[in-house]
Formats: structure tokens, sequence, C-alpha cells
């Protein structure tokens, strides 16, 4: 069944993303491409087995929050969605970012009860809300799907284990211009903020705005744009190379 909130066939079919074509330094492990093999799904194959709400919002509008009750999950047809965790001490973390043909919010499938993160529009956004009318039944019913989320799983769990330990290893220096790295390059159609940077790399806006006059003076930022522009990604990569040192103490 297909709830009309915008026009599900002005839509356009998930497409292929086109991959980034410098490969990242070999000493970000949970830095690794975004996973781009989606178009063997499309959310129209499910209307028997789940509710398809099409839906439009603006940027800085909330999809769902961090511990709200699981209802369906989510695919993103144009824009960006990060998903954030709020700690206990208040301060957020930047778990993910989602673009073009991302699958997210799906954890409910498989047994959660609530949202681990909440889900904000950083780039207006149109999005297919998909809501089983059995969790088991649609598990059932779409075999191959359920088994592309679970590597999905599989593979967030990885990511996230690597990226705590990636967190704890190295200096604030290089987990900022990590981030810095992956964000604008596998992302490039979103204007990263230093705050955003920021909190992808564990560190408060503050601390990665100091590293912002040595990017600027090596060329590598663009000084004529607000966003962060960068103009040489193999500068950065060498600057990178250069910060891996002794991991911190």
């Amino acid at each position: 069944m297909i709830i009309p909130d915008t026009n599900l066939h002005s839509i356009s079919t998930p497409v292929q993303v086109q991959q980034a074509a410098i490969p990242p330094p070999v000493e970000m492990p949970f830095l690794a491409a975004p996973v781009r093999n989606r178009s063997a799904f499309h959310y129209a194959h499910f209307s028997r087995h789940a509710l398809l709400r099409p839906i439009a919002r603006e940027t800085g509008s909330k999809i769902y929050l961090q511990e709200e009750p699981i209802c369906g999950f989510w695919y993103l047809n144009h824009g960006v969605v990060g998903l954030h965790h709020t700690l206990e001490n208040g301060k957020e973390m930047l778990v993910r970012a989602c673009q073009q043909g991302d699958w997210f919010g799906y954890l409910g499938l498989f047994g959660s009860e609530f949202y681990h993160c909440y889900a904000c529009v950083l780039q207006t956004a149109s999005l297919c809300h998909v809501i089983p009318h059995s969790n088991s039944d649609f598990l059932r019913y779409h075999p191959q799907f359920t088994q592309f989320l679970l590597n999905q799983v599989v593979a967030s769990l990885s990511d996230s284990e690597h990226r705590m330990t990636w967190i704890a290893r190295y200096r604030t220096r290089h987990r900022v211009l990590s981030s810095l790295w992956y964000l604008t390059q596998y992302f490039p159609g979103y204007d990263w903020t230093w705050r955003e940077v920021a909190e992808f790399a564990g560190c408060e806006t503050e601390t990665a705005l100091r590293f912002s006059k040595e990017l600027r003076q090596a060329s590598i930022l663009d000084d004529s744009q607000r966003r962060l522009h960068v103009l040489h990604p193999v500068r950065l990569l060498a600057l990178l190379d250069n910060s891996i040192i002794a991991p911190q103490q």
C-alpha cells in the first residue's frame, strides 16, 4: 500500500553512485568507501508487504529521534541525512552520513525497539518511509533484501569497532584531517562545516578549527569559499601521511 506525500513516480529510480577516485590512506580503517551497490532493490517492490510513504524534508528537520520507538525504515532518494548519537554528557557524535541510494533505520526489522541515533536532514531530502505490515512476514517474503540488510549491519558493526579503536589510538590532528578527507571526498555535494567534521572525528569544534589555518596556508582549503572545499585532496593525503606518528598514550 502506498500513501502519497510526494509523487512516488516523480522520484527517480536508485542509481549507482560514483566512487571517489583517490583511495584512502591505509591508516584509516573505518574510513573505507561507503558501499554503493543498492540498485537491485527498489522500495516499490515492497508495496504488498509494507506501507510506503514518499516524503520530502527540509534541511534541519528531524526524521526520527534517538530512543524513539521504531516505526519502519527509510530509503534516501536525494539529499544528505546525518545519523547522530547524543552521549550521556550531551556531546553529539556524527555516526554516519547517508546520501542518495542509502537505506537507514532498519534495525527494527531485526528486533531493536528504539532508534539508536536521531536522523537529521543535512541537505533537503526526498525519502521513502517503509513501514512493514509485519516484520516477520516482510523478512520472509524478501530474503535477498534481508540478506543485503544483514550484510549492512555486519559492515556497520565492523566500522564502529574500527572507529572506536581509531579514535582512542590516534591523535586529534590525524582524526580531524582523516574526517575532513572522508566527508569531502565521499559526500562532495554537501557543504560540510567544522562542527560536523569535529563530531565525526570525536572532538570539539574549537579543536578541529585549530587545523584550518595550516590547511589554508598549504592551499589545501579554498580561502574564497565559506564551505570546506578541499582544492587538493592529494596534498591532504600527504599531510595525513606525515601526521601518522606514535599513537597517543
